[in-house]
């Protein structure tokens, strides 16, 4: 069992009993400001992050202080988390904007190659408090074979081999879930996250929680090892809903046309999905609180703000 990294972000997702958390893709200060009031409400810190297509089109400062400043006013902790990123360029970007961990996507690769280029950013974000997930096993979109989910499951001596060899401070094992929106539910393995307990104490990121059911959300944290959960699809079919509702209430209609009813409407439904995923934690007491205050702003880099 080795101890990982340091800093503040290291406290909040490695402690090994600290709380888990839900992360969030979004795509622009208005969908992060939703996604933060969601969590603000809930009561509960949150990661908010970005896929390689909205990152690229992001203006990354203007991001990076938007959610510092208003996760002050919010009084919650906010972490942001650049997500399966296969081009170390960008992930240099990422450490440079003030991003508080990155994701390297090798998994496509061969063992041998993705440990190398695991490696290859562990040590780009060494001595920068940012921390470092990487995949292994390959996660697919739900939309494809239906056999992709269960061919891409992570070998367990491919684990082993990988978290003996590198520095990452996360890991995104391929345990059953895929991207996208499942066509009925997907079978979860359970006992490959306890295998991984068993000999490694490092923080496991579960991907495609968008169709879960409330019971496998809990299932998922009763593990102590599970410290994220993706959440991508969710977000955006809250977006549609918002859109969806202004045009049954005739906010979109040329003559009644107003686009901040159908701004709030988006916000609300934003919110109100961030809100649901969000008390899910409170239903499980295997881990201990990390709010805002456990840590303490000062220690969050003045310059980012």
């Amino acid at each position: 069992m080795r101890g990982m990294g340091c800093g503040s972000v290291s406290e909040a997702y490695v402690s090994p009993k600290s709380s888990p958390y839900f992360a969030f893709n979004i795509w622009s200060i208005e969908s992060a400001k939703a996604v933060l009031d969601g969590s603000a409400k809930a009561g509960r810190d949150v990661i908010l992050q970005t896929s390689m297509k909205a990152f690229l089109r992001l203006d990354k400062e203007e991001l990076r202080r938007f959610v510092t400043s208003y996760m002050h006013k919010k009084q919650i902790r906010a972490y942001l988390h650049l997500d399966h990123c296969k081009d170390p360029d960008q992930i240099k970007e990422a450490i440079s904007h003030g991003w508080d961990s990155v994701m390297i996507d090798a998994s496509h690769k061969p063992l041998e190659e993705n440990i190398a280029m695991t490696n290859l950013v562990c040590r780009m974000a060494e001595g920068t408090g940012i921390l470092v997930e990487a995949e292994i096993g390959q996660i697919f979109k739900a939309g494809d074979d239906i056999h992709n989910a269960e061919t891409g499951i992570a070998r367990i001596e491919d684990i082993k081999t990988f978290v003996k060899n590198t520095r990452a401070h996360i890991l995104a094992a391929a345990v059953g879930t895929s991207h996208g929106l499942y066509k009925g539910l997907p079978k979860i393995h359970y006992d490959l996250i306890e295998e991984i307990a068993a000999f490694t104490n490092i923080p496991l990121a579960i991907h495609g929680g968008t169709g879960l059911t409330d019971e496998m959300f809990l299932k998922l944290l009763s593990h102590e090892n599970v410290k994220k959960i993706n959440i991508s699809t969710d977000v955006k079919m809250a977006f549609r809903q918002g859109i969806m509702e202004s045009l049954q209430k005739g906010s979109m209609s040329e003559g009644g046309f107003d686009p901040m009813k159908v701004e709030e409407a988006i916000h609300d439904f934003l919110e109100e999905m961030a809100v649901n995923k969000l008390r899910l934690l409170r239903k499980d007491g295997n881990h201990e609180d990390n709010s805002c205050s456990e840590y303490g702003y000062e220690k969050y880099p003045e310059h980012y703000l």
